[in-house]
């Protein structure tokens, strides 16, 4: 955003002094209809440049237009006229993300984030970015969202393409992300670990004797014990279960999941002495209705973990052995580390969420 040009000078003859001279203008700017809300006003350094007066002249002046309510200084952003009629907000924070991970975790992240960022004095908006028919992303939602400045961007997951564009813009953004990676262009970045849970399950197998873990996933691994149980001496075999996801994502990983065992029940491939790492809720769902429909119990019949959100299930009759990830909690602290960055500029570093460690009775 630039700053427009003043309409005003001062006037070494003027019996006012300077800094008088300074607030009386840059007032009478705002109240005429010249700055209008929303629009920057040249900083403190520019106004000493353009007005040939000292820097502690400009800034005190600024300083009182901010006292009156007239303006408003926003970190990384400069002095911004506010619109009087409506609350006195600190700045702006802009969530976004790609169309697919509109999900449970996006939603509770986002919902967490705006009650503490608004109780913290700052506008919360969401914006997702989706496809043109070419392939390419589509940013006109997020255009939308930075038409009024924004002190902050945060982007959930690696999404190089949308890191790029707000380079561009010259936005201040920070990640949500798996990778554990800042960007260079990022001011910093929030590490969502799924495997952080991992070596504390390897713990429980190797103390209940489990010597065979069978690891069932879709599309990619985002939460692999493999490693960890490897480690522990646990022999780990991969089940990657196709999805069909032209009725919508959730839809299709559930009954996929329900496909899935219903086709291991019929081939009596259930075996009884490994441990089934399920690492998707949903696909956790599917699998539960196959198995209390075949009459199978768990872990009577089948020995059961699974990746699961706090809040979201899945559900059984006994509670599940699990990883839980608590998706609030997860919001507390970026929303905490969002704050701690507006207030002092540096965003706080080697934050890192994930899923604990739940011990139930499926195991």
């Amino acid at each position: 955003m630039t700053a427009k040009k003043i309409p005003f000078s001062v006037n070494r003859n003027d019996v006012r002094p300077l800094f008088n001279q300074v607030v009386d203008g840059l007032r009478e700017a705002i109240m005429s209809g010249f700055y209008v809300p929303g629009d920057k006003i040249p900083t403190s350094r520019e106004l000493c440049s353009i007005l040939g007066v000292s820097r502690i002249v400009t800034q005190a002046a600024l300083e009182q237009l901010a006292t009156e309510g007239l303006v408003v200084s926003r970190p990384r952003v400069g002095t911004i006229v506010r619109d009087r009629n409506e609350k006195q907000w600190r700045g702006r924070v802009v969530f976004v993300y790609e169309n697919g991970d509109n999900n449970y975790l996006k939603t509770m992240l986002g919902s967490t984030m705006q009650d503490r960022l608004s109780d913290g004095g700052y506008i919360f908006s969401q914006a997702s970015i989706g496809k043109h028919p070419d392939g390419t992303s589509d940013f006109c939602r997020l255009d939308a969202a930075l038409s009024s400045s924004a002190d902050l961007v945060m982007v959930m997951f690696h999404r190089p393409e949308i890191y790029a564009y707000l380079s561009n813009r010259k936005t201040p953004y920070a990640v949500f992300g798996e990778m554990n990676v800042r960007p260079s262009t990022a001011v910093g970045a929030i590490h969502l670990d799924y495997n952080l849970a991992n070596d504390d399950f390897a713990l429980r197998c190797k103390a209940l004797g489990v010597k065979n873990v069978i690891e069932v996933y879709w599309h990619r691994l985002m939460c692999d014990v493999a490693p960890s149980l490897k480690k522990a001496g646990v022999h780990v075999k991969k089940l990657k279960v196709p999805v069909d996801e032209s009725e919508g994502r959730l839809i299709g990983v559930r009954r996929a999941g329900r496909i899935a065992f219903e086709r291991l029940i019929a081939e009596k491939r259930i075996s009884r002495d490994a441990v089934y790492f399920i690492a998707d809720d949903y696909l956790t769902t599917g699998a539960l209705a196959a198995l209390s429909y075949s009459g199978l119990k768990v872990p009577e019949d089948i020995r059961l973990v699974t990746f699961a959100n706090a809040g979201l299930g899945p559900d059984y009759c006994r509670p599940l052995s699990r990883m839980e990830l608590n998706s609030v909690c997860a919001g507390e602290a970026t929303a905490a580390a969002i704050l701690e960055f507006l207030k002092t500029g540096v965003f706080p570093a080697g934050i890192t969420v994930g899923p604990k460690w739940m011990d139930g009775d499926t195991m």
